[in-house]
């Protein structure tokens, strides 16, 4: 008998154990914001919280997803499911060796399916992404019940000690008008014209990525506009985003991250699919470039007057 009770016991930690769940996520940071949604319905079906895999650099940024923890190096403890929402090698090595008993994948297109993957996951989704926000897509193809219906992502405010020095709360705009891809970046003249149109009423900081053209390009518009440029890590990133009066930006992580803290914000659209990574609501608000004589959606032949009357509606 006592033999017995010693074995159920034993059995109910062991189930105890494998509650919960991870999720396997290598892209890069804008796609993670976009995730936040699909996280919270996990963390409502599993009740515990989402142990996410993800990069290194991320792990801040995954400190204001509630309900959410980053796990650093392997997942070792046991869970019951694995959910991977991207394609990449590394994503699949991790949920191969994590100690999961079921392992979801969730891809955007079918065209990404590599031949291991069906050898890793028990229950392969392909879903095409057609026309949907990247946002709801992830959350729509999770597989588990929903707990109500889709809303946009959401992050806790960062703490006040991750303000670079010299900044307070509402009382500049942020100007983020570079991204990793040439093609989505606005001229310094343009932009020159942007902040200009807004008057000397507010002060203006530039943050961008390191890379030599960026920081070029920022330092053409800071010279034009008298804009301060100001590095950070993510951690001062994530606070002038959250704090800051409104948000311009291109098509990139300045623009999730503005949404997701409630912040106003105003994004330039080049030849990116402009429904994929934006979502229309009050005080988010997202301008595309027409398509030229060559049928391609430039930015470098964007006239800055359009734009400034887009930029009207956001109440600066």
């Amino acid at each position: 008998m006592r033999s017995g009770l010693w074995s159920a016991g034993v059995g109910a930690n062991f189930i105890r154990s494998m509650a919960g769940c991870y999720v396997a996520f290598y892209k890069q940071l804008g796609d993670l914001i976009l995730l936040e949604p699909a996280l919270s319905r996990l963390l409502a079906h599993h009740g515990r919280p989402v142990r996410l895999m993800t990069r290194n650099g991320h792990a801040d940024l995954v400190s204001l997803m509630p309900g959410v923890k980053f796990v650093k190096g392997l997942a070792l403890a046991p869970a019951h499911s694995l959910y991977c929402f991207d394609p990449l090698n590394k994503s699949a090595f991790r949920s191969l060796i994590a100690p999961v008993f079921k392992r979801h994948h969730v891809r955007p297109a079918k065209i990404e399916l590599h031949w291991y993957h069906p050898l890793v996951f028990s229950r392969p989704l392909n879903p095409e992404l057609g026309d949907s926000y990247v946002a709801e897509f992830f959350w729509a193809n999770t597989p588990v019940p929903a707990d109500g219906p889709f809303r946009p992502p959401v992050l806790s405010k960062p703490p006040d000690d991750w303000a670079p020095e010299g900044w307070k709360a509402g009382e500049f705009i942020l100007v983020n008008p570079t991204s990793g891809w040439k093609k989505k970046m606005w001229t310094v003249e343009g932009w020159t014209e942007v902040i200009r149109s807004l008057g000397s009423r507010y002060r203006y900081v530039i943050t961008s990525a390191q890379a030599e053209w960026q920081v070029t390009h920022c330092q053409r518009i800071s010279a034009a506009t008298g804009a301060v440029i100001q590095p950070t890590t993510l951690r001062q990133f994530l606070w002038l985003c959250a704090n800051a009066k409104a948000v311009l930006s291109v098509d990139g992580a300045a623009s999730h991250l503005a949404a997701a803290f409630g912040v106003k914000c105003f994004t330039v659209f080049g030849p990116t699919i402009l429904v994929h990574w934006h979502r229309p609501a009050p005080g988010h608000i997202a301008y595309q470039a027409p398509l030229n004589e060559d049928g391609v959606r430039s930015l470098r032949k964007l006239a800055p007057g359009p734009v400034i009357e887009a930029l009207a509606a956001l109440g600066l």
